[in-house]
């Protein structure tokens, strides 16, 4: 049996084999490879389709995956050469002493930054051999970092005693009444790797604190904008709690039939939208006069509309159990059972969105399914068959083979 592995963060392949390797069929997507001179051949044997970076390892190198603290005890501790691959970040503390850096006991390859004390960055990239690294320096001290969504709040910036230096992988969010003056005099330097989300009037602040925005994408939300942070359903009796609102939201919006075009007049003012608008025909043109991007999808229906989410499984019945053409859209997965009719599937659907996965069990129904598709920003896939069932692993973080 073959194996398919998607989104490997380390592959390690020092110790690897012709033997180890052989069955594994494509890896997707590589953060780092790490590979020994002996076994080096093996790395154009696998089929991987994207590598971050590529490192080779030299005899006598240990792996330290993660985070590292360079502080003097353990400068203090080593009585013998040490040499270390940092697949990660090195923190050295400002304790640190240059002499102990200078003693040279300490070799360091890094795929990934070094956060050093401003006094100590000359003579610590005399501890850094070949590698990714980056160094970055800070004052006071060691930067804080925050792994995954964390939000800028006013009562964390209260917390804070000494200025900050704060480090954000993953989502960093503002809050709206954030007090603008107590960022700027608490955070002395900001880094964020991955999304930054705020609204207009932050926008100026952020900029003096960030050095770079290459690592980062920044989602400003526009003034006067609520956010949605759920997906949005409305009917005839829940939009009348709205009055002449303004939307932002990444996330699907579904308005049912019986909102008339005046609710929808009075409700709603605009809709800023990076998804989708899910709406019947007769307020479509409304819907269209709201939005404030060019590439919000609205997705109308004639008499009515299934979302699919998570997975499902359709027969035949299920389909001429409908009583009128349906559009459905699949933000999950939906799979055509293997007696689904040709004519029963145009009957019953009017329009299909794949925004997610549509697998067939009988390749004749993917023609028909083209005849029907009207947004395909997902896949429609035929099922594989026993003969040709594989093994798959997905979102690995560390992967020796």
């Amino acid at each position: 049996m073959s194996q398919r592995i998607g989104n490997v963060g380390l592959l390690n392949l020092v110790n690897a084999t012709e033997e180890s390797i052989k069955g594994v069929e494509r890896i997707e997507n590589v953060g780092l490879v790490l590979y020994g001179k002996e076994n080096a051949h093996l790395l154009t044997k696998l089929s991987i389709g994207n590598i971050g970076s590529s490192l080779e390892i030299p005899a006598g190198y240990h792996l330290v995956n993660g985070v590292f603290h360079l502080d003097q005890n353990y400068l203090s501790a080593i009585v013998e050469p040490v040499f270390l691959l940092v697949n990660g970040m090195v923190i050295i503390d400002k304790n640190v002493q240059a002499d102990q850096v200078q003693a040279g006991q300490l070799s360091l390859m890094v795929n990934g930054k070094v956060y050093s004390p401003t006094h100590l960055t000359g003579i610590a990239g005399k501890m850094l051999s070949k590698g990714n690294g980056a160094v970055e320096t800070y004052d006071g001290t060691a930067p804080r970092f925050e792994n995954g969504k964390f939000t800028l709040t006013n009562s964390f910036l209260q917390s804070i005693d000494d200025s900050l230096y704060l480090v954000v992988n993953g989502m960093l969010s503002f809050t709206q009444d954030l007090n603008l003056d107590l960022f700027y005099e608490k955070i002395s330097k900001l880094e964020v790797n991955g999304k930054i989300s705020l609204f207009e009037n932050q926008e100026t602040y952020l900029y003096k604190k960030v050095a770079s925005l290459t690592t980062c994408v920044v989602e400003v939300i526009p003034a006067g904008y609520e956010v949605l942070a759920k997906p949005l359903r409305l009917n005839g009796r829940s939009i009348r709690r709205f009055q002449q609102k303004k939307w932002f939201t990444n996330k699907p919006v579904i308005i049912e039939s019986d909102v008339s075009r005046e609710m929808l007049t009075k409700a709603i003012e605009k809709i800023h939208s990076t998804s989708v608008i899910i709406c019947h025909e007769e307020v479509e043109d409304l819907v269209y006069e709201r939005l404030s991007l060019m590439e919000t999808e609205v997705l109308s229906y004639e008499n009515s509309f299934i979302v699919i989410e998570g997975e499902e499984v359709w027969s035949n019945d299920q389909f001429l159990a409908l009583n009128q053409p349906v559009s459905i859209i699949v933000n999950g997965q939906l799979t055509l059972d293997r007696d689904v009719n040709e004519e029963v599937l145009r009957s019953k659907v009017t329009t299909l969105d794949v925004l997610g996965e549509v697998i067939v069990r009988e390749r004749k129904l993917k023609g028909t399914l083209q005849n029907i598709i009207r947004l395909n920003t997902g896949t429609v896939e035929e099922e594989k068959g026993k003969g040709e069932a594989e093994a798959t692993l997905q979102n690995v973080g560390e992967l020796s083979l």
